[in-house]
């Protein structure tokens, strides 16, 4: 195995205790060491770190080596320990040395252990299991694979519940086993050089040849060994490496810090899972929409009953606002560790914010030490799903978009438009101008509509204006149609009022035009020009037919000027007023056009005699006088 390069170095420091090595960088939680010894030269105890970001398996650790531990740092000056100066001699770790050549097909023999770091203590474990991570390295790859030159560690764990061949301190009567081994290989193969290396077992092998990071030709991938003991009880443990038959190159084994711990035993671990495609924050459910499951996961071993117990809390009422839950399972005899509760919140249509519901289960040890573990879901109101939209307005010729605007609910929404559409949004074409509505459903079922106008402003037209108007009278409506019309006079002159009507205050021929907000454009000339009148003060009603050719025959008050040419009022609009002498009004018109012929407002027949009129022009000027009427 070839790992990637880095830029980093590690960097190994000596000077320690023992038991400060121990305590302060091997040991995690639920080990309490005690009795620490170290056979071997100091300066072959270490403290390894900044191993992050290199070759290195290892970020941080102790270090137990067969020459100065230093020697590894690429940083501090080769030193060796002399063979002399060096402790040899242990039979384990001969036989462990010799034990690899049968098992891998090679007949070398090792004829010594040289140069030992053999670190021991003894430990109680909180719980049923020991674990610590390590790496093994040496600078005998890859010239003296399968060779006598075979250095060898070990990691010999006695105590209660165990047996092995290897030797034992005084209270340790059943031997002590090797946990340092290459991962599943039956029967167990040690680790060494000849064991581990491109071509045994290279899966957890990194060639090193250029000393990358840290100064070992190469070693394993980080690995991990471990065992099952009694919690509450003493063990020890033999840390310990050597040369294998000379004194020469060094060999390391790193130890990861904090790594060696103990579980607790009752290895219960909880989750909150929800089922359902609602867009929810993590383990939330929702009433009477998206269920809930508790998944718990058990150390069996640690069962010693069929019927597993456990709390059901929360702010959430068991059996109100979810279905009712048992605190207990029964366990079959194919249960594999695992159990699920389903949760099933129920919708009550209350306004109770949020709620959680928690599985709690406890389990405590022989050992008197507790595990706990806890689960939470978390309970939210059913929030009615809303939908609004606008009426539009569609110009002619154009098209426009109308838009769902959701809240509430629980995304994704699905839409149905009334003109077989779906998506967010849907387009009408001018002509389409109706009545139509847009329905949201969301994940929960829940939907609304919304009702929305579309339509279509109308087309500007003309009316047709009269040939020509006397000044100060106004056209009335020219233009009729369209969206926000703005009137404007193309000349000056003539001018647009309020009332959607033009008018004039000079003689002349006017374009008038019309623009509305959708581009729409209009335009005609009109002519103004002065007009006036003139009243009579006598007239004959009653008197003989009229014949052709013959003079106004003046059965009628007539205003000169008032009626144009075309036989309509030049002052539409104009209202006149007479009274008798006695100053009560006898006749009136609110659009007067020369039709008095001398009868009241029953249509009776004025006497003969003298009336007084106001005559009130449409353009604003008044008038009054005397008008006699004869009869016979």
């Amino acid at each position: 195995m070839v790992a990637n390069h880095a830029s980093a170095q590690v960097a190994i420091s000596v000077g320690l205790t023992p038991e400060e090595y121990v305590n302060d960088i091997l040991l995690g939680e639920g080990i309490e060491a005690s009795n620490v010894t170290f056979i071997g030269a100091d300066i072959q105890i270490g403290h390894m770190t900044n191993g992050a970001g290199t070759i290195f398996p290892i970020e941080e650790g102790l270090v137990l080596s067969c020459d100065h531990a230093a020697n590894s740092d690429q940083n501090f000056p080769d030193e060796t320990v002399p063979f002399g100066e060096g402790v040899s001699g242990d039979q384990d770790l001969l036989d462990i040395a010799n034990s690899v050549p049968p098992l891998i097909g090679q007949t070398f023999v090792v004829g010594s252990v040289n140069d030992l770091a053999v670190l021991e203590f003894d430990f109680v474990a909180t719980g049923d299991s020991i674990s610590f991570n390590y790496s093994f390295g040496s600078d005998e790859y890859l010239t003296w694979i399968n060779s006598q030159y075979n250095d060898i560690f070990a990691f010999l764990l006695s105590g209660p519940g165990l047996s092995g061949p290897y030797d034992s301190p005084a209270g340790f009567p059943d031997g002590a086993i090797n946990i340092a081994e290459v991962p599943e290989t039956d029967p167990p193969l040690p680790i060494t050089i000849s064991s581990v290396n491109p071509n045994s077992y290279d899966e957890y092998y990194i060639d090193n040849p250029s000393n990358t990071d840290i100064e070992i030709n190469g070693f394993t991938v980080k690995l991990t060994a471990s065992a099952q003991v009694i919690c509450g009880e003493t063990y020890h443990i033999k840390l310990a490496i050597a040369d294998g038959t000379d004194t020469a190159l060094e060999s390391i084994v790193v130890l990861e810090s904090g790594s060696f711990t103990s579980n607790n035993p009752a290895a219960i671990s909880g989750e909150a899972n929800v089922t359902g495609g609602v867009d929810l924050p993590t383990a939330t459910i929702l009433e009477g929409c998206v269920d809930g499951t508790f998944v718990f996961t058990i150390n069996t071993d640690a069962l010693d009953s069929d019927t597993l117990y456990y709390d059901v809390g929360g702010s959430a009422t068991n059996g109100v606002d979810y279905e009712m839950i048992d605190d207990f399972i029964v366990i079959g005899p194919d249960f594999d560790g695992t159990f699920e509760l389903e949760i099933d919140p129920i919708f009550d249509g209350q306004d109770e914010g949020d709620e959680t519901i928690e599985i709690t289960y406890v389990y405590t040890n022989g050992c008197g030490d507790t595990d706990t573990s806890s689960a939470v879901l978390y309970l939210i109101d059913l929030t009615p799903v809303e939908v609004s939209t606008e009426d539009i307005f569609i110009c002619p010729g154009a098209s426009e978009s109308a838009t769902a605007d959701v809240s509430g609910g629980y995304a994704p929404y699905s839409y149905a438009w009334s003109n077989n559409t779906s998506g967010a949004s849907t387009s009408f074409n001018y002509g389409e101008g109706n009545s139509y509505s847009v329905s949201v459903s969301d994940q929960c079922g829940q939907s609304s509509t919304a009702n929305f106008v579309v339509e279509d402003h109308p087309l500007l037209t003309l009316i047709q204006p009269l040939e020509s108007y006397c000044l100060g009278i106004e056209t009335g409506t020219l233009f009729s149609g369209g969206y926000n019309l703005e009137l404007d006079s193309l000349d000056f002159g003539a001018y647009a009022t309020d009332e959607n009507s033009f008018g004039a205050n000079v003689e002349g021929v006017y374009t008038l035009g019309a623009e509305d907000e959708c581009g729409q454009s209009l335009s005609v000339d009109v002519e103004w020009i002065a007009c006036d009148t003139e009243f009579h003060n006598v007239f004959t009603p009653g008197g003989p037919p009229c014949h052709d050719g013959e003079a106004d025959c003046n059965d009628v008050f007539e205003i000169a000027g008032l009626i144009g040419s075309s036989g309509k009022s030049n002052f539409q609009g104009s209202r006149l007023t007479v009274f008798n002498r006695w100053g009560n009004m006898v006749y009136e018109s609110e659009n007067y056009m020369n039709d008095w012929d001398g009868t009241d407002m029953g249509g009776s027949d004025l006497s003969q005699g003298t009336y007084y009129w106001v005559f009130e022009r449409s353009d604003g000027e008044n008038f009054s006088g005397y008008v006699m009427i004869l009869r016979d």
